[in-house]
Order: C-alpha cells, then sequence, then structure tokens
C-alpha cells in the first residue's frame, strides 16, 4: 500500500460556503428510508444513473475489500471512482476517481447546486455527500463506481443505484442502536443492498447468519458467490514491509500475488475483492499491479520513525480492534509492541478492552480527542488494573492531549532511545488516528 500525507499538516483545509453547509449538517443523523435521497437524486438529474457500480456493505472490511477492488479495476483500464467513508484527514478523500480525490473545487461546485434544495428536502449530511460523489463520477466519465456504504445497507444513502454486483463482508455487532442488537438482525439490514438476478459475492459467516443469506438468496434469485466455498488465499510473505499470498478462485489460479494491506484477517478480503472483479472483467489477468495503486489512510499503515514502526489503525469495535492488535502481534515479538489506545464515549465495545493484555507488552492510554474520547482512568477502568498486573502489562495513563504540541511530544517520548518498545499500534478510532497521524507525517517533513 503506497504512503500520501496529508494534503494539509495545519489541519482539514478550509470549505468554501456550500460545501461548508451541507457538511455542517450533523454527521451522525440517519434518514429512515430512502426517499430524501431519491427527491435529492431526481432534483439532480440523477446522476447515478450515468455509470456502472458495484456496492459493498459488511460490519467490518467495506473499505479494505471496496479500495482493493477499485485499484483491481484500474489495472484492467476502466475509469474507476471509489466512494468511501469516513475520511481521516479531510472530506476529498472519500471520493476518488482513478485514485485521485477530488478537489475541494469540485466538490463545492455538486455542493452549490445541493445546497438550494435543502428547504425542500431536508436531506442530511451523508445523503448530501454521497450525491456529490454521484455528480462527480458522472461529470469525470467514469465507467463504473464502487461504492461503500456508511452504515446498514437497507436505507443507506448509497442504496439507490442499480448494481452490477452487491458485496457483503461480514457481520459483528456494531451500531447496535441504529441495526440492531443482534447479528442476525444487523445481517437482514445489510442484505438489503441485495438485488433478484444481481450477484451477491460473501465473505466469511458462521452458519446461522450464512443460512439467512442463502434463503434470501434462492427466495428472490439471487445469484450467490460464497467466497468461503469458491476459492482461497493462502498467505505466502507478511512483514511490516508488504505482504502477498497465493490466491486461487474456482475459475483460475493466480499465483502469489502482492496484497495492499497486512493481517491474516485481510486474506478473506482479498478474496472478496477478487472474486467480485471477476463479475466485472473477463479476463481478470492483472492483479500484481494492484496492491500498489490503493492507499487508505490508518488501515494497517506503517509509518516508520525515529527507529521504530507506528501502525495507524481505524479499528474501533471488537472484532476489528482484534483482528488488528493480533496483526501486529504476528510481525513483532509481543513484549516488543505497545498499544496507544484512544477510543470515543459513542463507541460500542463488549469484551475487547480486557484482551488486550494478552496481546501487547505496553499499553499508552489517551483522551485524543478532549470532550469526546474515554479518559485514560476510564480506559483503565475497562481493561482491568488486575487484569494488567496478571499480564504483567506496562501501563500509562496519559494526560488529555490537548494540543497538537501535546501529541507530538508523546510521540517523540514513546519513540526515544530509553523506549522499551519497538512498535506500536495506534487505534480505537478514526479520530485517534487523524490527531497521531497528522502529528507523525508532520515529525516526518521536520
Amino acid at each position: 500500500m503506497r504512503r500520501t500525507p496529508p494534503q494539509s499538516l495545519d489541519g482539514p483545509p478550509q470549505l468554501p460556503p456550500n460545501l461548508s453547509f451541507v457538511l455542517n449538517l450533523s454527521p451522525s443523523a440517519m434518514t429512515l428510508g430512502l426517499a430524501n435521497m431519491r427527491k435529492l437524486l431526481d432534483a439532480l438529474g440523477h446522476p447515478e444513473r450515468g455509470f456502472d457500480s458495484v456496492i459493498i456493505a459488511g460490519t467490518n472490511g467495506k473499505g479494505s475489500v471496496s479500495s482493493y477492488l477499485a485499484a483491481i479495476l484500474r489495472t484492467h483500464g476502466l475509469r474507476v471512482g471509489l466512494y468511501t467513508s469516513p475520511h481521516i484527514y479531510s472530506v476529498n478523500e472519500r471520493i476518488t476517481i482513478d485514485g485521485d480525490p477530488v478537489s475541494i473545487d469540485r466538490m463545492e461546485a455538486a455542493a452549490a447546486r445541493i445546497a438550494p434544495l435543502y428547504d425542500s428536502i431536508g436531506y442530511s449530511y451523508f445523503e448530501a455527500l454521497t450525491a456529490i460523489a454521484y455528480l462527480a463520477f458522472d461529470e469525470s466519465g467514469v465507467e463504473i463506481a464502487v461504492l461503500e456504504t456508511g452504515l446498514g445497507g437497507r436505507f443507506d444513502a448509497t442504496n439507490v443505484v442499480e448494481p452490477r454486483v452487491s458485496v457483503l463482508t461480514g457481520i459483528s455487532l456494531d451500531h447496535r442502536r441504529i441495526l440492531g442488537d443482534t447479528e442476525e438482525e444487523i445481517l437482514r439490514e445489510k442484505l438489503g443492498i441485495t438485488r433478484p438476478r444481481v450477484p451477491l459475492v460473501c465473505g466469511v459467516l458462521p452458519p446461522d447468519l450464512r443460512q439467512i443469506v442463502e434463503d434470501k438468496a434462492d427466495r428472490e434469485k439471487i445469484p450467490l458467490c460464497m467466497t468461503q466455498d469458491t476459492g482461497s488465499a493462502e498467505p505466502r510473505r507478511q512483514s511490516f514491509e508488504g505482504a502477498s499470498a497465493a490466491i486461487q478462485t474456482e475459475t483460475q489460479d493466480y499465483g502469489d500475488i502482492p496484497l495492499p494491506f497486512l493481517g491474516t484477517h485481510q486474506l478473506g478480503n482479498a478474496l472478496v475483492a477478487v472474486r467480485t472483479a471477476e463479475f466485472l472483467v473477463d479476463p481478470l489477468d492483472r492483479l500484481n499491479a494492484a496492491a500498489g495503486l490503493v492507499y487508505m489512510p490508518g488501515r494497517f499503515e506503517v509509518v516508520p520513525f525515529a527507529g521504530k514502526t507506528m501502525v495507524l489503525d481505524v479499528a474501533h469495535n471488537d472484532q476489528a480492534l482484534t483482528a488488528a492488535v493480533k496483526t501486529l502481534e504476528s510481525l513483532s515479538p509481543r513484549e516488543e509492541n505497545a498499544m496507544i489506545l484512544g477510543i470515543l464515549r459513542r463507541k460500542e465495545l463488549q469484551g475487547f478492552p480486557r484482551e488486550i493484555a494478552a496481546h501487547v507488552g505496553g499499553l499508552v492510554l489517551v483522551e485524543s480527542v478532549v470532550g469526546e474520547s474515554h479518559t485514560a482512568p476510564q480506559l483503565l477502568q475497562r481493561i482491568g488494573l488486575e487484569n494488567c498486573a496478571q499480564k504483567s502489562l506496562n501501563v500509562t495513563l496519559e494526560s488529555p492531549l490537548a494540543s497538537e504540541r501535546m501529541v507530538v511530544n508523546l510521540v517523540r517520548r514513546l519513540t526515544s532511545e530509553t523506549s522499551l518498545f519497538n512498535a506500536f499500534l495506534i487505534t480505537g478510532s478514526h479520530r485517534t488516528v487523524e490527531v497521531f497521524g497528522r502529528a507523525l507525517h508532520r515529525l516526518e517533513a521536520n
């Protein structure tokens, strides 16, 4: 995976007036239903009809699958739009065309068409942003757009297209307040992206959830591709410098190919992306170059600094956090690893905090976004002081990180010659990754 510094080291770019208006709508607001989105697109002349699309839902892995699939399609000569969420450093990271973020000026031009419609339609932040993406793709001659749902599926603003393929990466408990209290309820919401006679590519699911998918596919005549039955991805090489896998499907043996992301859980994501591409490109024969085209900040992003290995990862639920820390442990000895953990108060965690002690030698607890994150003592309470002591875990509670200078100083201290650790996993939320990522890039620049 290639690395690109933030567009501005001083913070997000200043937004022009119309874009500022639509992005100052509440990001957490969700419209129950697609009526407003359909009205908005009707008023804009239906830009979503100007390109083919793939829509991707799932609790974890959506961003990885989306970005890798977009890169694969690009290597086969297609002009590709990619829509992901959320962003880390700047909102235009969410909308890319052939790997390049659309400009703020282009987003403003689209927002200028959307802003006057608010009084009559009352769209949400995510609906407006999705419409901006569709306008940008249509006006730029995009041939196919890869669309990552925000959350859910049935009522997600992306779910107004008629996709060529639908994708479900996997299911775990997250956003229960909106999606439901059980994995079964969450799955049913996410299956709202399916269409009769449109192929559905599905990642690994436990038997009870798989049965729900199979029943729906049979009932609604959905061609179903379960990747665990129709292919394999076997690890070949994995280090902080990169990874590769031997990928084989019922269609073709692709051999040993580079992967854009680290971690055993990414093997399944890569297989999902390849199986999806097989429905869209024939022949599929240019996989070797795809990984080098991928860039998604904060997806187990390795940043060498001061002789240490800093890893930025946006994991923020139990399943993703467990995968991230186990990936670190597979690359570096436990006693040499530390986790820098900052979690927003609104995030739901089940058993993960107590599991940390088994996988790292050190733990640095931070209130990364003052007023929005758990405090360091609150995080320690969730993890358990006795639990840390039993695992001989080196625990540091940091003062609230109220300024970038404090973050920079913390990074310098943690990476000094007297540091006990060689690798640091910075995780817990997108905001934590933004705060530390910007500080790391500033230190690199200096």
